[in-house]
């Protein structure tokens, strides 16, 4: 079986990937593995209903089908790297969006690197999807000029769906601002939990952004004056709006990683006071914490949480705080017996937030099971 990468980031790929299928078809005897990194936009029910193609991801996203079997690939980023590095992560082709020719021939996938340029260097084909306005940030993941180009019509970026932060997420953000302590690298995701956090931390100077995922949060806190303005805005990607992007292009702090650095946890436990705030779906009393399924429905994936949470608690002064509310949409308390899956070990998680309190890892294991029992 081939596998074909279909490459995140600001733009997604859709015309590259039908490209790929047509001029390299799949048969009975050499099916295509259609493998995704998170896909936001919708993929043409023309390539996922097409003939002996499937569909795989690391990160199950809305823009894949939901009447369709998408096989789930369990994969951190750090070991998505890993894997390509050992080569038992096989890839025949990578299909990306990707700008016009740079100086140098080659074309940038604007604002991402994370494991796409590891995955673009080891393929044996690399389509691009050549869109205008593409940008192009230091140390996005670039393709070769004798990779194959199609073009695109020129289509808007998508925007990440994020709910507006309501009064619990607001009451947790508020707890989590009391654990950071002066002059903090910080991890930030998306969410409303986070959203809302993002207004406290604007009271705070010194701040560093090491982060998987840059946000519009880096914008608001660079506005506020809250940012180290010597530091670099480091992450694997930029995940927001236009005007984040804009801020980037115009910012020249901003970096971009390879997750061979940006979710290495000995290089972020090499940053005192890092600190790193995940988002969660539910946790049992060991402080184990599951953010990606819903009973058996998967609906998220591991992502970068893994390595985050590792350099956050390893880290001097440090701390892996995980953020939720108490009771779930469907009124449910999200404190479990028994988890649907573990998503970050217990033994890393430093603080554990909800809009009824903290619960800090302090003393003996039975003290941390009774301190985050009090909080739901």
């Amino acid at each position: 079986m081939r596998t074909v990468l279909c490459a995140e980031g600001l733009y997604e790929p859709t015309v590259g990937i039908a490209h790929y299928l047509e001029r390299f078809p799949a048969t009975a005897d050499d099916p295509v593995e259609l493998l995704f990194g998170v896909r936001r936009t919708p993929v043409p029910a023309s390539v996922t209903e097409a003939p002996h193609v499937t569909l795989a991801a690391f990160i199950p996203g809305r823009g894949l089908p939901r009447d369709k079997h998408v096989d789930y690939r369990r994969y951190s980023y750090s070991r998505v790297c890993d894997s390509l590095l050992r080569g038992e992560l096989r890839l025949d082709a990578v299909v990306a969006v990707a700008g016009q020719p740079l100086s140098d021939g080659k074309r940038s996938l604007g604002v991402i690197d994370g494991y796409l340029q590891l995955a673009i260097d080891r393929a044996r084909i690399v389509v691009a999807e050549q869109r205008d306005g593409v940008p192009h940030l230091p140390g996005a993941a670039t393709v070769d000029a004798d990779c194959l180009v199609v073009s695109a019509p020129v289509e808007e970026a998508f925007t990440p769906l994020s709910g507006v932060p309501d009064a619990t997420s607001a009451r947790i953000a508020e707890r989590i601002a009391d654990l950071i302590p002066p002059r903090p690298t910080i991890a930030l995701g998306v969410g409303r939990i986070l959203d809302a956090l993002t207004d406290r931390l604007t009271r705070l100077t010194d701040l560093r952004i090491v982060s998987g995922a840059i946000t519009d949060a880096a914008v608001a806190l660079d506005a506020a004056g809250a940012l180290n303005p010597s530091a670099p805005v480091e992450g694997m990607s930029l995940v927001g709006s236009n005007e984040l992007v804009s801020w980037a292009a115009d910012e020249g702090r901003v970096r971009l990683r390879p997750s061979t650095r940006i979710h290495d946890s000995s290089w972020l436990a090499a940053h005192p006071r890092f600190i790193c705030a995940l988002g969660a779906l539910s946790v049992d009393l060991a402080g184990n914490v599951n953010s990606e399924r819903i009973g058996e429905r998967v609906v998220s994936g591991l992502g970068g949480a893994p390595d985050l949470a590792a350099g956050a608690h390893r880290s001097a002064g440090g701390l892996c705080i995980v953020a939720l509310p108490s009771v779930s949409p469907n009124g449910r308390c999200t404190l479990k017996e028994t988890l649907p899956a573990v998503s970050v070990d217990g033994s890393i998680v430093d603080a554990i937030v909800t809009e009824k309190g903290v619960a800090r890892r302090t003393g003996t294991a039975d003290e941390w099971r009774h301190a985050i029992e009090r909080i739901f």
